[in-house]
C-alpha cells in the first residue's frame, strides 16, 4: 500500500477502518478510500476534479463522495496519463460507477465529454453483474459473472475486439473467438488488449505493431479477438500488462513474456523486442504465484514465489534490469509501494460464487478438475480412441466417456471385436454437432445455437445422456422461432422425445398461422394440424 496512506492517521482513520482504497496520480497525490461503513471519501491534489467529489483544486480535508456512499463499493481500476485519469467503482452488486477523462468515451456512459462526478455505467450492462474492469486509459474492458467481455472507448487500432475500428461510448459485447467461452480476467496495454479463458488460453486483439500481440498474423491492428499462439499445452492462470508488452504465468508457477523489451521489462536478460511468449529462463528457487507491472514506464515487472521471495525487473531507479532480481520485499505491494510514483498495482477482481469462479483455481496451486479435463478434451497425445467423422479426427478417451453414458460403457466394454478398434467412424451425423457433443463430457459447457443443439439433442438421445438432453431442451425452448420450430418438431417425433414434442407443440398453438405459412413440408402441416385437433377434441 502507497506511503501516501499514512495520511490517514491525520483523519482519525486506522487500518482496520478501510475496506479498500485507491492511490492516482501523476505523484500519487490523489487518494480515495472506502470505511466499512460505507462512507467513500477523498483527498489530494484533484486535478480537473479527478477525485469525483465535485470540486475542482486541492481537497486538503476529506470530502465524502457523494454518489458512492452507500453503494457498497468493493474495488477500483483506474488509468491515464499525465493529469487525465479514467476512474472506475465496483460495487458488490456488480454495478459499475465511471468518472474522469473521457475523450474517447472510455468511461462508458454513452457520451465523450469529460465527467467529474461518478455515473453509473448502464446500457447493455445495467443487468449485467461486473466483476473486473481493466483499462488501457482510452479504451476499457469490462467482464461480467457470465465471462462475457464488453469493450468501450479508443478503438483506432481495433483494440475494442469489434471488427472495426470505430470508437464506442456505450458498452459493446466481444464476440467472435469469444463466443460461447468463458473468460476468467481481462488486461489491457495502452492500445491492445487481452482475455484470459477458463481453458488457460489467452485471446487479443488491437495494436500489433512488431507483432507485439503474440499472433501468427503480421497484420499491425487486429480488430477481433485471436488465440495468442506459442503457448500450445501451457495453462495460463494470470496475465498483467505493462504499455506495451504482457506477462503470463502458467499454472506449473513459470513465466512466459513478450512484446516491448527496451527496458529489459520482459526478463529475459536481453533488450530485445520479443514476437512470441517465450518462457523466463532465470531460476527464481521456487514457482511463481502472482506477477504484477504497471502501464507506468517507471515501474517494475514484479513476482513472488511460493517461498515468499520478491524478485523485480525492469526499469529499477532508473536503472535497466533485464533479469529478475531477488529483493529483500515482502510482499508485492510493498514493490510498487516504493517505487515511484507509489501506486496500487494489483487489479481489482469482484469475489463472488460464479460461472467464472466454478470454473477457476481458487487457491492457484495447479489447475482444477475441470480445467485438467478440458485440457485432455481430444488430446491425441493421451487419447484411446478416435472418433471420425466427416473426415476430421477427434481423440476422446475410453474410460470418461464410459463413466457418462450406458450406451459407452456397453460399446466399450463388451467383447465384441469393433470395441476395441482404437478408430472409430461416424456416419450419421455431422462433425460440429459430434464435437460438441463429445465436449460436454469434458466440460459441462452447451454453447452453441438453437440449430446445432437439434442435432446435439438427438446424439444425447441415443446415448443416453439425460443431463445434456435437459440443457440442449433450455437452449431449444430459449431458441424456437417459426422459421426452425418444424424442424425441431419433426425431430421430437421421429425420437420420439415427449418433453421436446410438448415444447414444440406450445410454441405452434400460441403461433400457429406464422408457424403454418412458413412450413414448406405438407406432412409436417398436417401433423401439426392433427396434433392440434386432437388435443382441442380431449378438451371437449
Amino acid at each position: 500500500m502507497s506511503k501516501l496512506l499514512v495520511k490517514w492517521a491525520s483523519f482519525g482513520y486506522q487500518k482496520s477502518d478501510i475496506r479498500t482504497s485507491v492511490v492516482f496520480g501523476t505523484n500519487a497525490d490523489n487518494v480515495i478510500f472506502v470505511l466499512k461503513n460505507d462512507e467513500v471519501l477523498a483527498f489530494g491534489k484533484n486535478p480537473d476534479g479527478c477525485l469525483g467529489a465535485g470540486v475542482r483544486g486541492e481537497v486538503k480535508e476529506l470530502k465524502r463522495i457523494e454518489n458512492l456512499c452507500g453503494q457498497g463499493i468493493e474495488g477500483f481500476e483506474c488509468a491515464g496519463y499525465e493529469d487525465k485519469f479514467c476512474i472506475f467503482a465496483i460495487s458488490r452488486s456488480g454495478s459499475v460507477f465511471s468518472w474522469g477523462e473521457n475523450g474517447f468515451g472510455q468511461l462508458g456512459l454513452g457520451t465523450t465529454k469529460e465527467t467529474k462526478v461518478p455515473t453509473k455505467i448502464s446500457g447493455l450492462l445495467e443487468h449485467k453483474k461486473i466483476v473486473q474492469v481493466a483499462s488501457g486509459g482510452g479504451h476499457t474492458l469490462a467482464l461480467t459473472s457470465e465471462g462475457e467481455v464488453y469493450a468501450f472507448g479508443r478503438n483506432y487500432s481495433g483494440q475494442l475486439g469489434l471488427g472495426t475500428t470505430v470508437d464506442q461510448s456505450f458498452p459493446r459485447k466481444v464476440g467472435g473467438l469469444l463466443d460461447g467461452k468463458i473468460v476468467t480476467s481481462v488486461a489491457c496495454q495502452k492500445f491492445s488488449s487481452f482475455a484470459l479463458q477458463n481453458s488457460g488460453e489467452i485471446c487479443c486483439w488491437g495494436d500489433n505493431r512488431n507483432d507485439r500481440l503474440g499472433l501468427s498474423s503480421s497484420s499491425r491492428q487486429e480488430c477481433n479477438p485471436c488465440l495468442v499462439i506459442g503457448l500450445e499445452g501451457v495453462v495460463i492462470s494470470q496475465i498483467v500488462c505493462g504499455d506495451h508488452f504482457t506477462l503470463a504465468l502458467s499454472d506449473a508457477g513459470k513465466i512466459y513474456s513478450w512484446g516491448e523489451n527496451g527496458d529489459g521489462q520482459l526478463g529475459n536478460g536481453t533488450t530485445e523486442f520479443v514476437k512470441r511468449p517465450t518462457i523466463l529462463s532465470t531460476e527464481m528457487g521456487s514457482r511463481v504465484r502472482e506477477i504484477a507491472t504497471t502501464l507506468c514506464r517507471s515501474h517494475p515487472c514484479a513476482a513472488i514465489t511460493e517461498n515468499n521471495q520478491v524478485y523485480i525487473w525492469g526499469r529499477v531507479n532508473g536503472q535497466i534490469i533485464a533479469t529478475p532480481m531477488l529483493t529483500s520485499h515482502s510482499s508485492l505491494e510493498e514493490v510498487f509501494a516504493v517505487f515511484y510514483p507509489p501506486v496500487n498495482h494489483k487489479r481489482f477482481r469482484l469475489k463472488e460464487e460464479s460461472k467464472i469462479v466454478k470454473h477457476e483455481n481458487k487457491q492457484n496451486n495447479g489447475p482444477s478438475i475441470f480445467e485438467r479435463f478440458r485440457k485432455e478434451f481430444d488430446n491425441p497425445e493421451t487419447a484411446d480412441v478416435v472418433f471420425i467423422v466427416e473426415g476430421k479426427k477427434i481423440h476422446v478417451h475410453r474410460n470418461l466417456l464410459t463413466v457418462g453414458s450406458d450406451v459407452f460403457k456397453n460399446k466399450f466394454l463388451s467383447e465384441w471385436e469393433d470395441s476395441r478398434k482404437k478408430e472409430q467412424t461416424i456416419e450419421a451425423h455431422s462433425y460440429d454437432a459430434f464435437y460438441a457433443f463429445l465436449k460436454y463430457f469434458y466440460t459441462d459447457e452447451v454453447g452453441f445455437s438453437p440449430e446445432l443443439a437439434i442435432e446435439v439433442y438427438a446424439l444425447a438421445h441415443f446415448y443416453l445422456v439425460t443431463d445434456l438432453m435437459d440443457e440442449c431442451e433450455k437452449i431449444l425452448k430459449s431458441g424456437l422461432t417459426v422459421q426452425n420450430v418444424a424442424a425441431i418438431f419433426e425431430k421430437a417425433i421421429l425420437l420420439e422425445a415427449q418433453n421436446l414434442r410438448e415444447l414444440c407443440f406450445k410454441f405452434c398453438s400460441d403461433n400457429l398461422v406464422d408457424v403454418v405459412e412458413n412450413l414448406e413440408s405438407e406432412d409436417i402441416k398436417s401433423e401439426i394440424y392433427l396434433e392440434v385437433f386432437h388435443r382441442v377434441a380431449c378438451l371437449l
